[in-house]
């Protein structure tokens, strides 16, 4: 379990415990077929889900269906932790990435290209 893990009634939050049932496919790849076969395409086919997921999420973002956005969030969370998984980086990695940004920034915000800190507005 990570260092950003919720341990409230023992369970793991489900970034983790995602990263837990990704291990498992490896092992029992017939339990999860799908999962299975994103993850031995290999990050191209990876990487395609997640520009799908993402554009998903911008469409039902700008139609402003909060249920359909929630959903597809989901899919792209999930689709970044295949990525994640296949690459070998824990989602503790990014965790940290952000709270170094935020030590820097006062915000886990993207850094611009000239060293600055991108404004909210980007």
């Amino acid at each position: 379990m990570g260092a950003y893990s919720n341990s409230a009634a023992g369970k793991i939050d489900p970034i983790h415990q995602l990263e837990v049932d990704l291990k498992e496919v490896v092992s029992n790849p017939q339990r999860f077929p799908r999962t299975n076969k994103l993850i031995a395409a290999g990050s191209s086919q990876q990487a395609k889900k997640m520009i799908e997921e993402a554009a998903e999420l911008a469409i039902e973002a700008v139609r402003r269906n909060r249920g359909a956005a929630v959903m597809e969030a989901a899919d792209l969370l999930y689709n970044l932790v295949v990525l994640l998984e296949g690459m070998d980086i824990p989602f503790d990695d990014v965790c940290g990435e952000l709270d170094r940004r935020r030590g820097l920034y006062g915000i886990a915000a993207k850094q611009q290209k000239n060293g600055t800190p991108t404004s909210d507005a980007a």
